[in-house]
């Protein structure tokens, strides 16, 4: 009995010692995230070249490729990284892929994407857990948040993340995008406007700061910073700029004699390319450049059939391509129910080409273009807005002029390669990655 006893004693005083090492492990390790993250913000990096080679895990579910699904702002944005890290290796920095939403499988966990590995998302937990710590990144870059990102992050609980915040989505804002209907559908839900919870970010965010992990939140327009609030359910200390790199240099820009409009969207309902089309009808003069591809098919999308005869179908246009008809247009035509800082108005305003549209982020449109007002639902509401707005731009060419080349300037100046390194080299600091 005694000798029982004396067993259990000694299976007890085991388990008090690893219960007491374990935490003694999470301690020490919190306190050294805690004072790397401390030292790096009193000795922030001075030049690019100093940073150390660092592999960084960036997280998207869209990567700007027909293949892969929707082309948007948020695949732009990780060709974008792509293409720059891999050509300028001098940077230091391995890019990979992690996605929350592409499936692989077991004999497909991984593709390559604008020469850049991409770590698919497997059917068991265990699998994608071992695929992601396997990587060993440094860091991970959040191509802004959507919930299925969630399982990464969780994944690597100490490793330092930047959030790229792009377009935010309040309960106020997810509210006008299911007011979203397309005219005729006859109640027809359209297609891509489910609607995002993202309070799992303040659940990531909060319970990092207790174990020490360092997170940064950066946008290309801070004033989105209330936006990012009421979406995460959370304040945050500090919303960095960290702009578009923008690399169009379109040259001297000559506009097309005729007068002639663009429109640059996907053409799902989300953008209401309908707009568009009816205004081709009251503007028979006028060409309109439809440039885009769906995403979405079937019920509860759209379709460009029996467009207007001054309606031109571009389909997907990129590259020089897209420089040639943004350089061409006297203003972009935006209709969209719901924005962020759309990489769209920074293209056309790099290449001299005010705005009109139903969103106004961040002032930008007020500041380079007309804003024709907000529109929910179908808006057709908004066709009397948009009319007045393409009139006044139609017939004043030397506001169109000073618009455009105000917007060039801008986009120059704040949206280039220059400024996005040294606000990603300030946020490497920040959160303890040099």
């Amino acid at each position: 009995m005694h000798q029982h006893s004396g067993a259990r004693n000694s299976m007890g005083a085991s388990r008090r010692f690893q219960f007491s090492a374990v935490r003694t492990c999470i301690t020490v390790r919190l306190w050294v995230s805690v004072g790397k993250l401390c030292f790096c913000l009193r000795q922030p990096r001075t030049y690019i070249d100093s940073m150390k080679r660092i592999k960084l895990g960036l997280v998207a579910n869209e990567f700007f490729d027909l293949s892969l699904g929707r082309m948007g702002g948020f695949g732009w944005a990780t060709r974008q990284l792509a293409r720059y890290f891999s050509s300028h290796p001098e940077l230091g920095i391995d890019l990979i892929f992690f996605t929350g939403e592409l499936c692989g499988s077991i004999e497909r966990r991984e593709i390559v994407v604008h020469d850049t590995r991409l770590i698919l998302k497997q059917s068991g937990a265990l699998t994608n857990l071992r695929l992601t710590r396997s990587e060993r990144v440094d860091a991970l870059l959040l191509i802004d948040y959507r919930p299925n990102y969630g399982r990464l992050c969780w994944a690597l609980p100490l490793t330092p993340m930047i959030v790229w915040v792009r377009d935010p989505r309040p309960p106020e804002d997810v509210a006008k995008v299911s007011s979203l209907r397309i005219p005729g559908a006859n109640g027809v839900i359209p297609k891509g406007i489910m609607p995002l919870d993202c309070t799992s970010l303040g659940t990531i965010a909060r319970t990092s700061r207790l174990l020490g992990r360092p997170i940064a939140f950066a946008t290309p327009e801070p004033q989105l910073r209330s936006k990012l609030t009421g979406a995460i359910g959370m304040d945050i200390d500090e919303l960095s700029l960290l702009p578009n790199p923008i690399d169009i240099e379109p040259g001297d820009v000559r506009k097309s004699e005729r007068p002639q409009v663009i429109f640059l969207a996907r053409l799902d309902p989300y953008k209401r390319p309908w707009l568009f089309a009816e205004l081709a009808c009251r503007f028979p003069d006028v060409e309109f450049l439809l440039a885009g591809s769906a995403y979405h098919k079937g019920d509860g999308t759209w379709t460009p059939g029996d467009l207007p005869s001054n309606v031109r179908f571009l389909g997907h246009i990129d590259g020089p391509q897209k420089v040639r008809a943004l350089s061409s247009a006297w203003f972009l035509v935006n209709t969209s129910i719901h924005e962020g800082l759309a990489v769209s108005f920074l293209e056309a305003l790099a290449c001299e080409t005010p705005l009109l549209a139903c969103v106004d982020p961040g002032g930008i449109v007020s500041r380079f273009g007309l804003y024709a007002g907000r529109f929910d639902g179908t808006g057709m509401e908004a066709l009397p807005a948009l009319s007045g707005g393409m009139n006044r731009l139609l017939s004043d060419p030397g506001l169109r002029l000073q618009l455009g080349k105000a917007g060039r300037s801008w986009v120059r100046e704040t949206h280039n390669w220059a400024n996005f390194m040294s606000s990603f080299r300030d946020l490497c600091a920040r959160i303890g990655v040099d």
